[in-house]
């Protein structure tokens, strides 16, 4: 199965799939403890101070280095991973994000914040914000389009069910959840028709990904069915 990193921001629609999977992911998480000291200080020993407190934990980070990417077209892959990096997802998301935050008086700001991703790999699934990637070309044709990159990215976790909620280590979804990726004419009501039988389950699948707008599905794009005890009869 294909890494893929899949935008589920509606301003910064985009996906990049990695033909070359990476050969290692570094996931790194701190939480932050205070002790109590103890009441006296004439003993080298702890005895009477209190256990670890936890403070805070900060989000996970998530490291991929030295993803190969090959072949015609890189280039706009390698386009698409800078732009998450810009609040909007690049000058397209940025306008469409204004009109949004016009529009909705402020309430809804896209241009002020960085696209969420959705980061698939077997069982990892992980919500995100890019954070840095790192883009060096290393072959070119005649013509000087680049033929060959490798690229190094780093993410940070975003607050979603998919943190709160265990996997299912054989569907890489929530508990029960299997994974559909969107092929060329699917919508949501022919998924849901396909899976449950009946095209109106198509809203229990839109509110399990997060999807506002059910027009916008995109070829490659991961999808996660909710089991059945999740979907209304």
């Amino acid at each position: 199965m294909q890494a893929t990193l899949v935008s589920k921001t509606i301003s910064a629609p985009g996906a990049v799939s990695f033909k070359f999977n990476p050969e290692q992911i570094r996931i790194s998480r701190r939480a932050d403890t205070v002790n109590r000291p103890s009441a006296s200080g004439n003993t080298g020993s702890p005895a009477g101070a209190s256990g670890s407190i936890f403070r805070r934990a900060t989000a996970s980070t998530i490291t991929i280095n030295n993803i190969w990417f090959r072949g015609s077209g890189i280039k706009s892959d390698c386009d698409q991973l800078l732009n998450w990096l810009s609040p909007g997802g690049g000058l397209l998301g940025a306008a469409i994000g204004m009109v949004a935050s016009a529009a909705t008086g402020g309430a809804m700001n896209l241009a002020a914040k960085l696209p969420t991703l959705i980061f698939t790999w077997g069982p990892l699934v992980y919500e995100v914000c890019l954070t840095n990637a790192d883009v060096n070309y290393v072959r070119f044709t005649e013509s000087g389009e680049p033929i060959r990159a490798k690229v190094s990215i780093g993410m940070r976790e975003q607050p979603s069910l998919l943190a709160i909620l265990s996997t299912n280590p054989t569907s890489g979804g929530l508990p029960g959840r299997r994974q559909h990726v969107v092929s060329t004419g699917d919508s949501l009501q022919s998924i849901a028709t396909a899976n449950y039988g009946s095209p109106n389950r198509w809203r229990a699948v839109a509110e399990a990904n997060g999807i506002d707008d059910p027009t916008r599905l995109r070829p490659g794009q991961a999808v996660y069915l909710p089991n059945p005890g999740e979907v209304a009869t």
